[in-house]
């Protein structure tokens, strides 16, 4: 791998861009449904479908990792700027369609999000057995209650 990447800092940063390039993709692609189903859509998919070669085990070390080196920290807060802003796009185009409120803080709300995403992927990552469609059927509820 060293041929490709002249430290383990460089591997973790390009595995971070990667992820963030086909979340990106993924939320730029056409949908047909309301902004409320996109976004859960993509919320879920963040949450279960951490694409190959990554596990979610390996991104609860990536988010440890940057959490004690400052370089990576760099690279992770920029990717989840990146991602919430993403976010905000869509959940702003959803206030403007008067679908969700109107008072929404999208720094606020995107932060939520995310931390629930985050949770819910370390979850994942202890408990393999844990199933985001099967042990939560309320959270879509949940997001509800943020948004409308």
């Amino acid at each position: 791998m060293y041929t490709y990447f002249k430290s383990k800092d460089e591997l973790v940063k390009a595995i971070v861009l990667e992820e963030q390039n086909s979340a990106l993709t993924a939320h730029n692609a056409t949908y047909a449904g309301s902004y409320f189903d996109r976004l859960c859509a993509q919320v879920a998919s963040c949450i279960s479908e951490i694409g190959y070669p990554i596990t979610h085990q390996l991104w609860v070390e990536i988010m440890a990792e940057s959490a004690r080196n400052p370089e990576l920290r760099k690279t992770y807060i920029s990717s989840d700027d990146i991602m919430r802003k993403s976010f905000a796009r869509l959940i702003q185009e959803g206030i403007a369609a008067g679908e969700f409120r109107r008072d929404i803080n999208l720094e606020e709300i995107t932060i939520i999000i995310f931390a629930l995403i985050d949770g819910l992927i370390a979850r994942q990552a202890i408990n393999t057995t844990f199933s985001f469609k099967d042990d939560l059927p309320m959270f879509f509820d949940v997001m509800a209650k943020l948004l409308k």
